[in-house]
């Protein structure tokens, strides 16, 4: 009997690099005319959570500005650059976590991808 191996065609996946965070293609859907976005951290649970922040909702200033991080989109990746979560996750991970890769998931309740610390992609 086959066993039918998990694909990668559609995986969400988040690089850590020294200065920012990546995602792949297939996290660009939930950044749809959004340039803004804020940053969670659960370090017991060695989550991250990326909400993408509306213009109306910067107009209506439902976050306050010290929140806010810009978001770069290019044809195959989305890029928030912010030295400064990219040192929290390595304090989370307890070391440097440049160029390593993790799983991201849709929390679908609230509307934000999940990296997932715990669930590195090795190769």
């Amino acid at each position: 009997m086959f066993v039918w191996m998990n694909g990668n065609s559609f995986t969400k996946v988040a690089t850590i690099a020294k200065n920012n965070i990546t995602l792949n293609t297939h996290c660009i859907q939930y950044f749809e005319n959004n340039t803004w976005c804020i940053v969670g951290i659960d370090a017991t649970e060695k989550k991250v959570a990326i909400k993408a922040v509306s213009n109306d909702d910067i107009k209506k200033n439902k976050y306050s500005p010290t929140i806010l991080n810009k978001v770069s989109i290019g044809k195959s990746y989305v890029r928030i650059s912010n030295q400064s979560i990219v040192l929290e996750i390595d304090k989370i991970l307890k070391n440097k976590s440049i160029g390593e890769k993790f799983l991201v998931s849709f929390d679908e309740k609230d509307f934000q991808l999940i990296i997932d610390l715990n669930n590195k992609i090795t190769k």
